[in-house]
């Protein structure tokens, strides 16, 4: 397999281009460096790491449903939760909230009608006072 060369490298085959002009097109007016051709250090020149990088932030802790800070755009705060539920409640919750969306019937999104069937069912049970 042949060996791989930058595009600079390979003007010193090419004959009848003006090698200025053709170094101003590859580099896009970019500085030059200090080698023979501009804008490709050696591999060897290359820089190595001169100290490890930095650790990544400690992460932060998870925000409770409880202490979640409600802003403006959501209201209240609000954490995602994840469930999969049949076919056919899916489907139904679907239906209803375009129903109610098109006789403007509140509650009438999804996220809404799950908000308010859960807290019937937490409040039913003793989870929410």
């Amino acid at each position: 397999m042949a060996q791989r060369r930058s595009l600079i490298e390979g003007l010193d085959n090419i004959k009848d281009v003006d090698p200025q002009v053709a170094e101003e097109f590859i580099l896009d007016g970019k500085p030059r460096g200090g080698s023979k051709h501009p804008g490709v250090a050696p591999k060897a020149a290359r820089p190595a790491e001169a100290e490890p990088p930095e650790p990544p932030p400690a992460p932060r802790p998870a925000v409770s449903a409880d202490t979640a800070a409600s802003s403006p755009l959501t209201g209240v705060g609000r954490v995602p939760v994840g469930a999969r539920v049949r076919t056919e409640l899916a489907a139904s919750l679907k239906r209803a909230s375009l129903e109610r969306q098109l006789a403007g019937i509140q509650p009438n999104s999804i996220q809404e009608i799950l908000e308010d069937s859960l807290e019937l069912w937490l409040l039913k049970h003793g989870y929410v006072k």
